[in-house]
Formats: C-alpha cells, sequence, structure tokens
C-alpha cells in the first residue's frame, strides 16, 4: 500500500468540475450531518490532491473541533481512514485520507500511476472577487476569527503558557511559513518529549518564531528524565493520598 499525502477514493466519472456520488451517501449514510458534509468534501477533491487541515477549516467553515468529531465519526463507521505521511528527512509530512464505502467491496484507485499523476502540483485556489469595502471587511473578520480558532488549538497544546499576546502574533506569523498541520503536530511532539526540561521549555513565542516544529526530538537529557521521574511519583503519591482519604483512612 503507497503511503503518499492526499485523499484516496473509488474513481467517479465524470470527474471535473462536478461531484458525483450515490444517493445512498446522502440519503442513508447514517452519519450526522457535518460528518456526512465532510464525506462530501473530501469526495469533491481530485484523486491525490493534497489537503491541509487549515483549508479544510477554512472552506467547509467548520471549526477545528467539528472537524476532529467528524472525521472520527467517519472512521469509526469504516468511511474514512487517515494517517500521516512521512517526509524523506523523518519529518511528518501531510495526511492521507482514504474513502472507502463500508458496506461494498473497496474500490480502491490507489494505483502507482495515480500517486505518480499527483494532482497537487495542478491545484488551483478559485477566489471570487469582490472589490467592495464591506466583502473586503467581512473577509478579514472571518480570517481572524479563523486564526484565533487555530490558535486556541496551539496554546492548548504548548506545555509553557507565557505571553499569550506574543505567542498570538508569533503563530499569524508562522502559518505564512507552514501548515496548521505541522505547526501542531511539532507543538504536541515538544510537549511530549521525555528530554523537555520543563525549566529551560521555550517560550510559544520563541518556539514559534524559530520554526521549531521542524525540529526532530530533543537530545538526551539527565535532569528531564529525573524530573519526569519525580514527577511522576509526586502524581502517584497524590493520587494514593486522595484513595485513603475517600476509603476514611
Amino acid at each position: 500500500m503507497s503511503h503518499e499525502p492526499g485523499i484516496y477514493r473509488p474513481q467517479l466519472s465524470p470527474d471535473g468540475h462536478f461531484t458525483i456520488v450515490r444517493n445512498d451517501w446522502i440519503r442513508n449514510s447514517g452519519l450526522n450531518p457535518n460528518a456526512n458534509y465532510l464525506l462530501i468534501y473530501l469526495v469533491s477533491h481530485e484523486v491525490g490532491y493534497e489537503i491541509k487541515f487549515d483549508q479544510i477549516s477554512r472552506e467547509t467553515k467548520l471549526g477545528v473541533r467539528a472537524i476532529r468529531t467528524a472525521m472520527q465519526e467517519l472512521k469509526n463507521a469504516g468511511w474514512l481512514k487517515a494517517e500521516r505521511s512521512q517526509k524523506p528527512n523523518g519529518q511528518l509530512g501531510a495526511y492521507r485520507y482514504e474513502i472507502t464505502e463500508p458496506t461494498t467491496v473497496r474500490l480502491s484507485t490507489v494505483a502507482d500511476s495515480t500517486v505518480a499523476h499527483s494532482t497537487v502540483a495542478q491545484r488551483t485556489d478559485i477566489k471570487k472577487t469582490n472589490n467592495t469595502e464591506d466583502k473586503a471587511l467581512e473577509d478579514k473578520v472571518k480570517e481572524q476569527a479563523h486564526s484565533r480558532e487555530l490558535f486556541k488549538e496551539f496554546w492548548k497544546e504548548y506545555p509553557r503558557k507565557l505571553d499569550k499576546g506574543k505567542a498570538e502574533r508569533a503563530f499569524k506569523s508562522a502559518l505564512t511559513r507552514a501548515s496548521f498541520e505541522d505547526i501542531l503536530a511539532g507543538v504536541i511532539q515538544y510537549a511530549n518529549d521525555p528530554n523537555r526540561n520543563a525549566d529551560f521549555t521555550k517560550y510559544p513565542a520563541t518556539w514559534l518564531n524559530a520554526d521549531s516544529w521542524e525540529n526532530g526530538p530533543l537530545p538526551y537529557d539527565k535532569r528531564a528524565h529525573k524530573q519526569n521521574e519525580e514527577e511522576e511519583n509526586k502524581r502517584r503519591l497524590e493520587e494514593y493520598i486522595k484513595r485513603q482519604t475517600e476509603m476514611g483512612n
């Protein structure tokens, strides 16, 4: 099985500026509205089209949590398989979304020729232009709201919450250099790195301005391991005391 990023689904004809799907996929999918909408949205892209999380959010107008919930529902129901691709340098790349119909024999269009002739290079962004000031202001407000929502997801994961204003400005700048997916994957890796010393954890703005999501695992740090061990022992002791208190001892 190939592991190229992009969307893969049964071939639909004609594939062009229209999307043709079976009526059952819309009427009797058994999915909630958001999950059904996300399914049709993914199907509407050409086979091999590489798509990023922030593009999905921007074009569907679904929030980050709504998209994650919908994707999980599609996975649980057997409509979608999603896995992270890996770049040649070992870093995580874009997601590969493979769409199938749960109740039928899987129709795979993931052939070598399909992957080799990915439509990523052919991507065109169709933008509706409107020169009125009201339209420009409306688009700016939507863009700012979208950026704030993505930042909330970043902030929730970052292990050191200091200088939030600076961090948000650095985050907006970082989105011009990398996808939200790559930034979020990098911060999750950093937060969970066993060699990250809490006393030397970077400020969020510093981490973002240095494009640190591109970094690999941290080198071995004896102090960090000792610190983690002490925190784990403290957590276990607190749990023990709590249980004893609940038992009335």
